[in-house]
């Protein structure tokens, strides 16, 4: 009978299983009648369940290559400098200058004695000093005890402060709208070296009403352009001697008005001023008009 190859394979398995536990036995020590192992049996087991020994193909070795990476350097740009903005600088709080009178004073239209009364001060009285005339001797107030603002004279308060922190200024004088006398009319002026002659026609008013004549002018004195009022009575009077002197670059001017006791009346006259005569050469009597 001729065997497949299957059928031999399987003949010679059989019989290793047979043969196996007879040699195992003939090679333990004599006197030994125990049973195999549970250990070997499963061996045995194990070993018939297997058809064929697996043939293990060498897996390639991994062969781990360490390439250096590159370094990473951290470059810091600086960023550009921030600027807080803080708004505006604050300004500093400059103080208004004020006063206490010290005597009774007569508060008037304008910075001297030639303007018109305008309110009565009194010793105690609170003012606040809002401007100043060009030397300050004569300070624009505004007392606590009347509504708007007058001038008196300054060495008639206790100032507190520095005056001429304040403005300096010519006052809006107050002008009557109802007329009741003409306006002033006819005004000349003629110099005379360093002196001018202001003339002018005589204006009626009734003697309660009558305060005369007011001229501001804007004159040369000790080489600084200088303002000054200066008021003129009684009615009868005409003319005015105003000194005007060389060394200003400005040209002086002067103003000249009616005055009654409710204000100044209108229109009032641009003084045509007389130009300073220029000295040629070092003789005082040799003059050329310009």
């Amino acid at each position: 009978m001729i065997l497949s190859y299957d059928s031999h394979i399987k003949m010679k398995k059989n019989c290793l299983v047979f043969l196996l536990p007879i040699i195992l036995a003939a090679c333990q020590p004599a006197g030994s009648g125990n049973a195999p192992s549970p250990a070997m049996t499963s061996t045995l087991h194990e070993i018939t369940r297997s058809t064929e020994i697996p043939t293990s193909t060498a897996s390639p070795t991994m062969t781990a290559t360490m390439t250096a990476s590159p370094t990473m350097t951290a470059t810091v740009t600086p960023s550009p400098s921030q600027t807080v903005d803080m708004g505006p600088s604050p300004t500093a709080t400059v103080s208004i200058p004020d006063g206490v009178v010290q005597q009774q004073s007569a508060c008037r239209y304008g910075p001297g004695a030639a303007y018109l009364f305008e309110w009565g001060l009194y010793p105690g009285d609170y003012v606040r000093i809002v401007h100043r005339n060009w030397d300050g001797t004569w300070l624009d107030v505004k007392p606590d005890t009347f509504h708007t603002e007058c001038w008196v004279r300054a060495d008639l308060l206790d100032v507190r402060g520095n005056i001429y922190s304040v403005e300096y200024t010519i006052p809006p004088l107050p002008f009557v709208f109802t007329r009741l006398y003409e306006p002033a009319r006819y005004v000349i002026a003629i110099r005379d070296g360093d002196l001018v002659t202001v003339e002018w026609e005589a204006i009626w008013m009734t003697e309660d009403d009558d305060r005369g004549y007011l001229i501001e002018a804007w004159v040369c004195l000790d080489g600084k352009l200088t303002f000054q009022a200066t008021d003129y009575h009684p009615w009868t009077t005409t003319y005015a001697i105003i000194r005007d002197e060389y060394g200003c670059s400005q040209k002086s001017s002067a103003r000249f008005y009616t005055v009654e006791k409710h204000g100044y009346m209108k229109p009032w006259v641009d003084i045509n001023w007389p130009a300073l005569p220029i000295k040629i050469g070092y003789s005082k009597n040799l003059w050329e008009i310009r």
